[in-house]
């Protein structure tokens, strides 16, 4: 057996494995034995079947395989020995002919994608932006009036409003909007039109008063949710999935109390250990815990403005196109994909991601990036703060912080996410103690249309 390669241009190139019989006939004369053994032609008992009908039987399948494996392994072994930097894998060359049961000398070639190299380094030259996105008087103002709805406390109504908790009673009516002799009748069912689908008949259940009648229907107003006509209507699943009008008579109003500003409430918010006595010193509190809330959106824009700006400073790196784009129509092909064709689009986002990826290792090996135990630890923990925060629970205790990160640990998905999210935390933050960066104020509004523009 002999391997040869060949560099087409800078980023293809070809590699040629040729072999002979002689050099895998004894291991085919082996696994076709192997064969009559395990799987014994009728009529005769397992290893005794003639040499020449085991062959007829098993010979192709048997030499497939064994050319299959020994080709493989040679074009791998080659690849690493002599440290070719690949794109995707291997891929048969079209113009490949062989019979593998009648030719003597067989010759195997498989393009290569071949990376390009990147020579960038980093230093002070290069700058980078980092947004510090400003807290605003409506934010903070936004921020408190959400806390004191949260823990508000409910209590008696006059007049439900959207955020009202009722309770009423429900007869179903027949398509004549009569009550319906053998009729569903619910009594001192709970309703809340925050939660309804539909808000045409959510509406019905606002601006009412104790002892208002009026007709609505649940199905719509659930939109068909078996489990919340269930609960609604007081049955059971099977015969929830029911479409009829009701009437129903409001029995109570429950509403939103918002919670007084005093000490109770701020540290409900700020939690038990807050030493926050008056209103100013909470307001700033609450600026401070919304501007850190603030800091995982700008450390993300960071890594956009650094991914962009670190790509052209890395300057037009040559990917072999034609390659890439047939490597990714038969990864589609092999995955049995309705559409296997690439679009010019979906050619030019692949393109760009891999010019990164090629950026971004060779960085992560000049900065000599490796992921401990305790980088993942820490990203788990910003991750549970970061889906803590989205609950509006911004100033979460440490031991509820360390208990949901060590669940989203249990989790395979979330863990693999979590350890991407160590290895880009310590990568750029290597980075942007290399760079200069430029730190800005900027408004939320301001902020938001640089996603505009990146988008244009």
């Amino acid at each position: 057996m002999n391997v040869s390669f060949e560099q087409i241009d800078a980023v293809n190139g070809m590699l040629t494995v040729e072999l002979k019989r002689e050099d895998f006939t004894s291991d085919v004369n082996k696994g076709v034995a192997a064969m009559g053994v395990r799987h014994p032609l009728k009529g005769f008992r397992p290893g005794k079947a003639p040499k020449n009908l085991l062959m007829k039987f098993y010979g192709p399948s048997v030499t497939a395989d064994v050319i299959d494996r020994m080709v493989g392994k040679a074009v791998y072994d080659y690849i690493r020995d002599n440290k070719l930097q690949v794109l995707g894998e291997p891929l048969p060359n079209e113009d490949n002919k062989v019979d593998i049961m009648k030719d003597e000398e067989m010759t195997f070639k498989y393009d290569l994608g071949l990376a390009p190299a990147v020579e960038l380094k980093l230093n002070k030259r290069i700058n980078v932006p980092y947004y510090n996105i400003e807290v605003t008087d409506q934010m903070v103002d936004d921020a408190i009036a959400h806390d004191r709805k949260r823990l508000g406390t409910l209590v008696d109504g006059e007049v439900s409003d959207k955020e009202s908790m009722l309770r009423g009673s429900m007869i179903e009516l027949d398509e004549q909007g009569n009550d319906k002799a053998d009729g569903i009748k619910v009594e001192r069912t709970l309703i809340s039109p925050r939660y309804m689908a539909d808000d045409d008949e959510a509406a019905k259940f606002v601006g009412v008063k104790v002892g208002d009648t009026f007709v609505f229907n649940p199905h719509k107003a659930n939109n068909g949710n078996i489990a919340e006509l269930a609960s609604m209507l007081n049955v059971d699943r099977a015969q929830a999935d029911v479409k009829s009008d009701f009437r129903v008579t409001i029995e109570e109003i429950k509403v939103n109390k918002e919670a007084e500003m005093n000490e109770e409430f701020f540290k409900g918010v700020l939690g038990v250990e807050t030493e926050v006595k008056d209103e100013a010193a909470f307001r700033e509190a609450v600026r401070d815990m919304i501007a850190r809330a603030n800091i995982p959106e700008s450390n993300y824009r960071f890594t956009v403005d650094a991914q962009r700006i670190l790509t052209d400073k890395a300057g037009d790196l040559q990917l072999p196109e034609e390659f890439l784009k047939r490597f990714l129509k038969l990864r589609r092909e092999q995955d049995n994909k309705e559409n296997t064709e690439v679009t010019d689009e979906e050619a030019q986002s692949m393109f760009k991601q891999l010019r990164w990826q090629l950026v971004k290792d060779h960085l992560a090996q000049e900065l000599g990036i490796k992921v401990e135990q305790e980088d993942i630890d820490t990203a788990a923990f910003i991750f549970a703060q970061q889906q803590l925060s989205q609950y509006g629970i911004y100033n979460a205790p440490e031991d509820l912080v360390r208990q949901q990160a060590e669940r989203f640990m249990q989790d395979e998905r979330a863990r693999e996410a979590i350890h991407e999210h160590a290895i880009d935390n310590k990568f750029y933050s290597a980075v942007r103690e290399s760079v200069k960066v430029n730190e800005k104020s900027i408004s939320v509004e301001d902020f938001r249309k640089l996603y505009e523009k990146d988008e244009q």
